[in-house]
């Protein structure tokens, strides 16, 4: 898997009341899009103490080129985990907290839902809602990665050193079930808003049939998913809002009740809506907790 990769990179620099970073993010090989949804790179420092990341419907490969990142564990007692090399982050119905005192130069790849089990060769349902040491699934390997990444200058040939790396660990025998494929892009197209009972009778398949396919190829059933993608929708509108459009939200989200978005809310980010907008917003995928 050869190539330039500079053509298809986009850097953007943000220096705020935030902090001061870098991002880059590159669109993956055609022979990768149906795995992998962007390649990044960040490094920089922030000015705040703690983010919190948010469900996404993606998994990710996470590989530390810097300074120890923290991930939070609440309690009581709350513990800070270390994170020094590489890891893999499965699809999650809860927020997960970090902090970055040190600053950061993280290498990372967003994958899509069904895009960890053709490399990781084992059930996602195993590594969803979980943070581990990717040397847990892999074996010992992927720390030689994190090496030559370490030795390799400039971020195009790191980008194509990590798609060769995934490239090689592909394997069909893994693939994801095509009606775990196809649901996938129902689900998303329709932002969350098919009921899962309609899913299944256009598959001509049980719903119980269907949830436990998602489960174990992607890690969460598709009732999980479209709530996930609902709430994706939803504060993708609160993005430059100064209040919360109740009526916009539930209309355009297919929430069937205020409690219902509430609850959602709260089950995703810790908050209501209304605490959500107070609450800065480094990107799209976290919001700074303090």
């Amino acid at each position: 898997m050869n190539g330039d990769h500079s053509s298809h990179i986009r850097v953007q620099d943000r220096d705020d009341a935030l902090g001061c970073w870098t991002v880059a993010w590159c669109r993956p090989h055609p022979a990768l899009a149906p795995h992998v949804a962007t390649l990044w790179y960040g490094e920089g420092r922030v000015s705040y103490h703690r983010d919190r990341i948010l469900p996404s419907a993606s998994s990710h490969l996470l590989i530390n080129l810097g300074p120890a990142q923290y991930l939070i564990e609440p309690g009581p007692p709350e513990r800070r985990i270390p994170f020094v090399d590489v890891w893999y982050s499965g699809l999650h119905q809860t927020p997960l907290d970090t902090e970055a005192p040190h600053g950061n130069a993280l290498l990372g790849v967003e994958l899509h839902a069904s895009g960890g089990r053709p490399w990781l060769h084992t059930d996602a349902e195993l590594l969803a809602d979980r943070v581990l040491p990717l040397a847990d699934v892999v074996g010992g390997g992927v720390l030689a990665l994190r090496e030559r990444l370490l030795n390799t200058p400039g971020i195009a040939a790191r980008f194509a050193l990590v798609e060769r790396w995934i490239a090689r660990r592909l394997d069909a025998r893994h693939d994801v079930h095509g009606h775990v494929r196809w649901g996938l892009r129902r689900i998303e197209s329709s932002a969350g808003a098919l009921a899962v009972e309609d899913l299944a009778r256009e598959m001509g398949v049980s719903r119980k049939h269907l949830s436990t396919l998602f489960r174990r190829q992607t890690g969460l059933t598709p009732k999980a998913l479209a709530r996930v993608h609902r709430f994706k929708g939803a504060i993708a509108l609160l993005a430059n809002a100064d209040r919360v459009p109740w009526v916009e939200l539930a209309a355009h989200c297919g929430y069937y009740d205020q409690s219902h978005l509430i609850r959602d809310f709260r089950a995703f980010s810790g908050y209501a809506p209304g605490e959500f907008l107070r609450h800065a917003r480094p990107d799209a995928a976290s919001v700074v907790v303090r």
